[in-house]
């Protein structure tokens, strides 16, 4: 007899710990559909909502379809276009003022939209890539946040490619001509192309007493890593070759 109630504890025991851990899996699954609600409300009170098939999806983020993604681009304001290719794919054209971060440097490089309330708009090849990184962003705390359906393969709107004409040393102000054409040198072959690559590129403004003046452009400004990668890696890079170089002073920040 007191085996026989033994076993039938184990069993009452072992069920209770089924269904705690099913009562644990649907407070999980409750959760997260509660914060992908309160993501899609906050994209509606913040005047981008989500799509109808997104919400019906229950999904955290949104989905554009191709035949859309050019009037999303051209109707929502301050939207940053994140070009998440390899480096070939962003070379054979890309959409203009689009960034451009291959997907397995997003994570590392999250610090460059700081803004987790600026709408994104993440596109790649096809469409695949880009939902990892919409879901990346959304776990870091993105709130709007967007994927182009159908990725470039489907984009049909204007594209440019990235084109490093030379700088032009006589719009450069300043005495020494000679280590202004040496210095527009290095940054054309080995600083340009880098930006260039990330949709953004420089203009050297002047170089006197040890300064460089220059201005970022494309989606080097406002970049949230502008700063670092002036005063880091420009700076640091050109007095590996000119040492009287003292100071790079960014006239786009003013």
């Amino acid at each position: 007899m007191f085996k026989k109630n033994q076993r039938k504890i184990l069993e009452l025991e072992n069920k209770i710990e089924k269904l705690e851990a099913n009562l644990v899996a649907q407070k999980d699954v409750f959760e997260q559909q509660l914060k992908t609600l309160r993501q899609q409300l906050a994209a509606v009170v913040s005047g981008v909502p989500p799509t109808t098939q997104s919400i019906l999806n229950a999904l955290p983020y949104s989905e554009i379809p191709k035949e859309q993604v050019l009037e999303f681009i051209q109707t929502v304001p301050n939207l940053l276009i994140l070009d998440v290719r390899s480096d070939e794919g962003w070379s054979s054209g890309h959409i203009a003022k689009a960034k451009h971060i291959p997907a397995v440097q997003v994570s590392q490089r999250l610090n460059e939209f700081p803004d987790k309330t600026r709408p994104i708009l993440t596109i790649c090849a096809n469409g695949n890539s880009a939902v990892t990184i919409c879901q990346l962003l959304v776990r870091e705390g993105y709130t709007q946040v967007f994927n182009a359906l159908g990725g470039m393969a489907g984009y049909r709107g204007p594209m440019i490619k990235p084109e490093i004409l030379a700088s032009d040393a006589e719009q450069v102000k300043g005495s020494d001509r000679k280590l202004i054409t040496k210095l527009l040198s290095v940054l054309d072959n080995e600083v340009r192309p880098g930006l260039k690559r990330d949709g953004g590129d420089l203009q050297i403004i002047e170089v006197e007493n040890g300064v460089v003046k220059l201005k970022m452009t494309g989606a080097c400004v406002g970049c949230g890593a502008q700063k670092r990668t002036v005063e880091e890696g420009i700076k640091n890079h050109l007095k590996k070759y000119f040492p009287e170089i003292l100071h790079i002073e960014d006239l786009s920040l003013k």
